[in-house]
């Protein structure tokens, strides 16, 4: 039996992000494992106000631009032979939701970029890969 059956790979399409789904890729072929691709629309980080007009609007353009996204990162995944399926998830915070996915689906190992789409970066980690790999009860690999 392998260790590693499941694996989920937080996506942001971020060079860092793209490093990590291609680790997440080799190893899925490696093990023969089943790989959730995640992007986490992280509600808590749009600058403008909830009741706002716009905000119904900017929240299906980002879900638009992130199920594309997946689109986009399954098919890379699936054209390699790998057991793929894309999640999309509306949250607060990318980590805990990350965290969260992890738990519910089981997974036996999360992959995530050292550093995403950020205006400002951490000196070792960006703060959400930081963020997993302290509060995950599951083993992460961090791909720089």
């Amino acid at each position: 039996m392998s260790l590693i059956t499941k694996i989920l790979v937080g996506y942001d399409g971020s060079k860092a992000g793209d490093k990590a789904l291609d680790y997440a890729i080799n190893i899925a072929k490696s093990f023969n494992a089943k790989l959730y691709i995640l992007h986490v629309i992280e509600e808590g980080r749009i600058a403008i106000a909830p009741d706002s007009s716009m905000y119904p609007a900017l929240i299906d353009a980002m879900e638009r631009q992130g199920r594309d996204l997946i689109n986009k990162a399954v098919e890379r995944a699936r054209s390699q032979g790998v057991n793929a399926e894309g999640l999309l998830e509306t949250g607060t915070d990318a980590a805990e939701t990350i965290i969260n996915v992890a738990n519910n689906l089981n997974v036996d190992l999360i992959i995530v970029g050292s550093r995403g789409l950020k205006g400002l970066t951490r000196f070792l980690l960006g703060s959400v890969s930081e963020k997993v790999v302290r509060y995950a009860n599951k083993p992460v690999l961090v791909v720089h």
